[in-house]
C-alpha cells in the first residue's frame, strides 16, 4: 500500500476524537478554537500538549512530540504505523481497503464466550446513570453533593443509582432481550426466586478487571435508616472474581508509567478523592489487604507501588500483611505515612475543603521505606517514650524487619540501624550483626557489588530490575534528532551554556569546563558516578552541584541500573519540577518523614529526603542541561579520561599547589587559612547533609 491512505486517514480522522478516545474525555479541555491536554509522553504537571483541530495534529511544547492522529496513537500504544492506522480507523469508523483486510478488531475468548454477559453489565451501568439523573435518583444526588463529588469525577468513574424498585433494572433489560439465563451468568439477578435486581436504593459503582470489561458492581447505602451493611458486594461469577480485582485500575495502568507510581488506597472514594487532586494513577483493593493476583497485576506494571491505606489499625494491619506479598515479588515499593489530616483520602478532601486537593497532594508524598514503617508500629504498639528497650520486643522486630531489611541497599541499611540504635539504645554493629544475612533468611537475592554503592541519602530505595530499552530523544523534535551523533556540537554548545550561567558566581572558567565534564558522563555511567563518589572534590557550580545530588538520587533507587534510561531522565525533569514548587521542610516535617516521634533522633537520621537547593532561576537551565546530556551517547564515558577529570579539578590543583608553596615556606600545613578554606570546598559533606 502506498503513502496515499495514510495522508487521507491522517486528514480525515479529528484528532480531537481520537486523542479524547485514548485518554478519555475529560483529559482534554477546550481552549479557543482548539484543546489542551496533559502531555502522555511526560511527567507533566500542567497541560503542555496543543490539540489543533484546523490543522488536525498535536504537539507539547515540552518534549517535542507532535504530530497527527496515526502519529499519536502509534507513540501513545508502541504499536507500529500500520497498527496505528487501523486503530485510527476503527475509533473514526473509517473502512479499511479490502486489501488490508477486516476493519472488525481482534476479540479475545472471553469477550466470545461471555459477550451477552459484558453487553448486559454495560446497558445497566447505563440504566443506573440515567436513574441517578431521574427525580428517583435526587436521594443519590444529593449525596454526591453534600461529599461535593463533582460531575466530571461522577462521568468518569461512572457512578450511578439502583433504584428503590429492584425490578425497574431487571424489566428494562428483558425488554432489550436478555435472558434470565444470561442475567443469572452475568450477577445482575437477585439470589431470590423473583426476578429482580439485588442492589436497591444505592449508589452503584461500576466495576471493570483489567482489561476494561465491566464485570460487577459494588452497591453503597445511602440511607442511613437501612440496616443493611454500607457496601453490597457483588457476588462471583465467570466474569467476577474479587481477589483478582483493583478498582480503577484498568485506567491507572494507561497513565502510571508516566510518572512511575501507582497509589493503592482502600475504597472507591479515596480513589475518588485522589482523582479530584489530579492523581490518576491509583487503585483500590477489593478487600483490604492485596491479594497475590493484585499484586503479579502490580509487578507488570514496572513502576513504584505505594501503599495508602486507611490510618485506623486495620488499614495499618493490611499494610503490613501486604509487605511480604511485595517483596515476595520483587516490586518495588514504599508506604505512605498515615494521614494527619484524616483517615483517608476522601476524609482530608473533606476536613480541608476547599483545599483539600491540595493538601491531599502534599499528604500522599510522605513516605518512607518498609523497614522503617515496621519500626514505628513497633514503637507505636510496644515503645515507651519513643524506645524499644525489651529484649523480647527489639528480637520480635527484627526478626519481623529482617528481610525487608536485607532487601535494601547498603546506605539505607546503615541510615535505618542507626535510627534503630537511636530507638533501642544499642550499639548500631551489634544491630547490624543481627541483620546479617545467612541463607535463605532473605526473600530478595543479594548482589553485593560494591562498586555500585553510593553516599547519597536518598528517598527510594527499591530495586527496579526493569530492561526497557535507552531512548535518549525523549526530549527531542525530528529536527533535532541529528544531534544524537554530532557529539562535538553538543559538548560545544554545553561549555557555553556553562560558562554564561557561571557568571554570577565568579568562578574560574577552567573550573567550570573541568565540572561540565563530570556532570556530562555522570548519567551515562554507574562506574563513573561510583569514582565521582570516592573522588576528595565537590561541585562548585551551584546548579551541577544540585543536578550531581538528584542524579545520584535515581542510582540510588536502583543498585543495579549502569546507566540512564529514557523514564530516568524524564524522572530528572520531574524532581526538578517538583523542587522548584515545594516549600522547604521544617522540622516538624521531617519528622513526619519518618513516620513517628523524634523527639530522640537527631536530623540527620529523621530526614528520611533528599534535600536539594535548587533556584528556580537555575530551572530552564537544568532542563537544557539534562536535554543536551541525555543526546549524548553512553559512550562518551571513558574511565582514563574521567579519572583524569577528577584528578585535575582546580581545586585539587590549587591545594597542591598552596601545600607544596607552604612547605617552601615552613607554614604549618594544618593552620593555614587558605589551604582550609580550599579542604572545606573540597570535601564532600553536604551529600549526606542539606547546607
Amino acid at each position: 500500500m502506498d503513502n496515499s491512505f495514510f495522508k487521507e486517514v491522517a486528514k480525515k480522522a479529528p484528532i480531537k476524537d481520537v486523542i479524547a478516545y485514548e485518554l478519555g474525555q475529560q483529559a482534554i479541555v477546550k481552549k479557543g478554537k482548539d484543546y489542551v491536554c496533559l502531555c502522555p509522553f511526560h511527567a507533566d504537571h500542567s497541560p503542555s500538549m496543543q490539540i489543533s483541530v484546523s490543522r488536525n495534529t498535536f504537539k507539547c511544547w515540552v518534549d517535542g512530540k507532535g504530530g497527527d492522529p496515526i502519529t499519536f496513537v502509534q507513540e501513545y500504544e508502541h504499536i507500529s504505523p500500520l497498527e496505528a492506522l487501523k486503530k485510527v480507523c476503527l475509533i473514526c469508523s473509517i473502512p479499511l481497503p479490502e486489501s488490508m483486510g477486516s476493519n472488525t478488531p481482534k476479540v479475545s475468548k472471553f469477550e466470545i464466550e461471555y459477550k451477552k454477559e459484558l453487553e448486559a453489565l454495560l446497558e445497566l451501568q447505563k440504566f443506573y446513570q440515567l436513574s441517578l439523573k431521574s427525580n428517583d435518583g435526587k436521594i443519590a444526588r444529593d449525596y454526591l453533593e453534600e461529599r461535593k463529588i463533582p460531575s466530571d469525577s461522577i462521568e468518569h468513574f461512572g457512578i450511578g443509582y439502583a433504584p428503590k424498585d429492584s425490578h425497574l433494572a431487571i424489566n428494562a433489560l428483558r425488554k432489550q432481550g436478555y435472558d434470565v439465563n444470561t442475567l443469572q451468568r452475568a450477577g445482575i439477578l437477585d439470589n431470590s426466586s423473583e426476578l429482580k435486581d439485588r442492589f436497591t436504593n444505592r449508589l452503584m459503582y461500576p466495576i471493570r478487571d483489567k482489561f476494561g470489561h465491566l464485570v460487577g458492581f459494588s452497591g453503597r447505602k445511602i440511607d442511613e435508616n437501612d440496616p443493611s451493611g454500607k457496601y453490597i458486594n457483588y457476588p462471583t461469577t465467570p466474569l467476577f472474581n474479587k481477589s483478582q480485582l483493583l478498582y480503577h485500575f484498568s485506567h491507572a495502568k494507561t497513565v502510571c508509567k508516566k510518572f512511575g507510581f501507582i497509589y493503592i488506597v482502600e475504597g472507591f472514594n479515596d480513589v475518588i478523592a485522589f482523582h479530584r487532586s489530579k492523581i490518576d494513577a491509583v487503585a483500590a483493593s477489593m478487600g483490604t489487604a492485596l491479594t497475590e493476583e493484585n499484586v503479579l497485576s502490580l509487578k507488570q506494571l514496572g513502576v513504584e507501588v505505594r501503599l495508602c491505606l486507611d490510618k485506623d489499625e486495620p488499614g495499618q494491619l493490611a499494610m503490613e500483611d501486604c509487605l511480604p506479598l511485595l517483596l515476595k515479588h520483587q516490586v518495588p515499593f514504599r508506604v505512605v505515612r498515615p494521614f494527619k489530616g484524616g483517615k483517608d483520602a476522601d476524609e482530608i478532601l473533606k476536613n480541608f475543603y476547599p483545599d483539600g486537593e491540595k493538601e491531599l497532594k502534599k499528604e500522599a508524598e510522605y513516605m518512607y521505606d518498609s523497614f522503617l514503617f515496621l519500626l514505628a508500629r513497633a514503637l507505636k504498639l510496644k515503645g515507651k517514650n519513643n524506645k524499644l528497650t525489651d529484649p523480647n520486643d527489639i528480637n520480635n522486630f527484627i526478626k519481623k524487619a529482617k528481610p525487608f531489611f536485607n532487601s535494601l541497599d547498603q546506605i539505607s541499611k546503615e541510615k535505618d540501624i542507626s535510627a534503630l540504635a537511636k530507638v533501642t539504645e544499642l550499639p548500631s554493629d551489634s544491630l547490624l550483626s543481627m541483620f546479617s544475612t545467612t541463607k535463605g533468611e532473605s526473600v530478595i537475592s543479594q548482589k553485593t557489588d560494591t562498586t555500585e554503592e553510593t553516599k547519597v541519602v536518598y528517598k527510594i530505595k527499591y530495586v527496579d530490575k526493569r530492561t526497557a530499552p535507552v531512548d535518549k530523544n525523549f526530549l527531542t523534535d525530528t529536527s533535532k534528532l541529528d544531534k544524537k551523533y554530532n557529539q562535538a556540537e553538543i559538548f560545544s554548545a554545553f561549555y557555553n551554556s556553562a560558562l554564561t550561567q557561571s557568571y554570577n558566581y565568579n568562578l574560574d572558567e577552567d573550573l567550570v569546563k573541568n565540572e561540565s565534564d563530570i556532570i556530562l558522563v555522570l548519567p551515562h555511567s554507574r562506574e563513573a558516578y561510583s569514582l565521582f563518589q570516592e573522588a576528595k572534590i565537590d561541585i562548585q557550580f551551584p546548579p551541577f552541584y544540585s543536578l550531581a545530588l538528584l542524579i545520584g538520587e535515581i542510582y540510588s533507587s536502583d543498585v543495579y541500573k549502569k546507566a540512564f534510561s529514557e523514564t530516568d531522565y524524564q524522572n530528572l525533569i520531574a524532581k526538578i519540577d517538583a523542587i522548584n514548587k515545594s516549600d522547604v521542610k521544617s522540622q516538624d516535617a521531617i519528622e513526619e518523614d519518618f513516620g513517628f516521634d523524634l523527639s530522640d533522633i537527631d536530623e540527620e537520621l529523621a530526614d528520611d529526603s533528599l534535600d536539594v537547593p535548587i533556584d528556580s532561576q537555575h530551572v530552564d537551565f537544568l532542563k537544557n542541561t539534562i536535554y543536551q546530556i541525555s543526546s549524548l551517547l553512553d559512550s562518551c564515558y571513558g574511565k582514563d579520561d574521567f579519572s583524569k577529570n577528577l584528578r585535575w579539578h582546580p581545586l585539587l590543583v590549587k591545594y597542591s599547589m598552596r601545600k607544596a608553596e607552604c612547605l617552601k615556606k615552613g607554614i604549618v600545613i594544618k593552620t593555614d587559612k587558605e589551604l582550609l578554606k580550599i579542604r572545606l570546598s573540597l570535601k564532600k559533606l553536604f551529600f549526606s547533609k542539606k547546607i
